[in-house]
């Protein structure tokens, strides 16, 4: 009788160890997957300020250490004009732009000032980003001058820009899967480069009056720069500067 009372006493603390190792055990791997990583760590993302102005702009974010994360961001413009506010009254050029067409890449490394609870992406960040941008349109000068017969010009103007910038912003996630990122102070510094290709030879007298076209335009907005177009050939010319800029949105995003 003792031993078979001793025989079920060894039994229910053998078994009782064995469910608390089994308890153990799947609190551990729970707990190595929070450590692992967010379920959801990557995310799709669009901006919809960017719609209006004919850009679709898109972004894909990869949590990869508990407080940071990589991005990498693609736009399109797939048309657009400049507005009126660049043409110049009573000038001895006319110029006429058609639809502006490019698309830009941007990536981008954040850093989330709070911890994010297993990786997950949400909360204020501070980013480092890049900008490489591709812009191409075709312009149509008419030149009226000075006591000479009235020339006319047509040209593909395409511009370039890399710039490199800092961010700041703040992710929302609803749901676990619905991100919002609000992108509210972006500046950056970018170098621009744009090259003008002529239909036909171009003259001396033409190209000065079109950087003084140029520049009174510049002048208008106060910026402190001045525009010097170089002639690389009997039909190209170019010009690069340096301006500053700044990148906002309101981006909705997909987590997977």
């Amino acid at each position: 009788m003792k031993r078979s009372i001793l025989l079920i006493f060894l039994t229910l603390i053998t078994a009782s160890m064995v469910f608390t190792q089994d308890i153990i055990d799947v609190d551990k791997e729970k707990y190595l997957r929070k450590r692992e990583g967010y379920k959801y760590p990557n995310v799709i993302k669009i901006n919809t300020l960017a719609i209006p102005f004919n850009n679709i702009s898109l972004s894909y974010e990869r949590g990869v250490l508990p407080r940071f994360s990589i991005e990498i961001g693609v736009g399109y413009k797939y048309k657009g004009l400049l507005p009126n506010v660049f043409a110049i009254e009573g000038a001895i050029i006319d110029a006429r732009l058609d639809e502006i067409k490019g698309y830009s890449i941007a990536p981008e490394f954040r850093y989330y000032l709070k911890t994010c609870e297993h990786r997950l992406l949400e909360g204020f960040y501070a980013s480092l980003y890049f900008k490489y941008a591709h812009y191409k349109t075709a312009a149509h000068f008419d030149y009226f001058p000075d006591g000479l017969a009235q020339e006319f010009y047509k040209s593909t103007i395409i511009m370039g820009e890399y710039g490199i910038g800092i961010q700041l912003g703040y992710q929302l996630v609803l749901w676990q899967r619905l991100n919002i990122d609000f992108m509210f102070f972006g500046p950056r510094f970018s170098k621009y480069h744009l090259t003008y290709e002529f239909d036909k030879h171009v003259s001396d007298e033409f190209l000065n009056d079109l950087t003084d076209h140029l520049n009174e335009i510049i002048d208008r907005f106060g910026l402190d720069y001045e525009v010097e177009l170089k002639q690389s050939g009997k039909t190209d010319a170019s010009h690069s500067f340096s301006f500053a800029n700044i990148r906002f949105g309101i981006s909705l995003g997909f987590a997977f």
